[in-house]
C-alpha cells in the first residue's frame, strides 16, 4: 500500500470528519470548538496538538490548514457523548474524491472547449479515476461545484 493512501487513511479534513457526524465543515469546526479541540480562532488547541489530533499542512501555494487524525478524533467526541450519524469514512474520503476529479474535470473540459489538446489528454485520465469512484458519486460532485451541464456518462468518452 502507497504512503499516500496510509495518510489518507488516518488523516481527514473538516469536511470528511463533519460528513460522519452529518455536519458542514463549519459546524465541525465549531463542535472541535465546544470540546476543546479547537480555539475561536480555528487553531487546535494545546490539547489537540498535545493528543496529536491533527498536523498542520503547509502547502507549495496557499494558506496552511490542518488535517485531522480519523481514528482519535472521532473516537473522542464519540466519547463525549457526540452522535455519528453520518456516513461512512469511506463514502466521506470518496466524496472528497469525487470532488477533486469533478473540479479536474471542469478544467479539462474549458481547455478542451478552447481547442487545447491538453484538456482531451486530461479527459482520457480522469476516466479510470471516476470509474473506481462511480460516475453516479461523480456526477453529484460535478453538481456540487457548480457544474451546469448534462449528466456524464462513459459513453462521453
Amino acid at each position: 500500500m502507497s504512503k499516500k493512501n496510509n495518510f489518507r487513511k488516518t488523516w481527514r479534513t473538516l469536511t470528511e470528519l463533519g460528513q460522519e457526524f452529518s455536519l458542514s465543515a463549519i459546524k465541525f469546526g465549531n463542535l472541535l470548538k465546544q470540546h476543546n479541540l479547537r480555539e475561536k480562532d480555528g487553531e487546535p488547541t494545546q490539547l489537540a496538538k498535545d493528543g496529536n489530533f491533527c498536523d498542520k499542512i503547509v502547502p507549495k501555494e496557499g494558506k496552511p490548514y490542518y488535517l485531522w487524525h480519523h481514528e482519535k478524533t472521532v473516537n473522542y467526541l464519540v466519547q463525549l457523548g457526540v452522535e455519528k450519524k453520518g456516513i461512512s469514512s469511506k463514502d466521506a474520503t470518496l466524496n472528497t474524491e469525487a470532488r477533486k476529479l469533478a473540479k479536474a474535470y471542469l478544467e479539462a473540459q474549458k481547455l478542451d472547449g478552447q481547442g487545447d489538446k491538453l484538456g482531451y489528454l486530461m479527459m482520457g485520465e480522469l476516466v479510470p479515476d471516476i470509474k473506481k469512484i462511480g460516475i453516479e458519486r461523480f456526477n453529484e460532485a460535478l453538481k456540487s461545484v457548480g457544474y451546469k451541464g448534462e449528466v456524464v456518462t462513459f459513453e462521453d468518452w
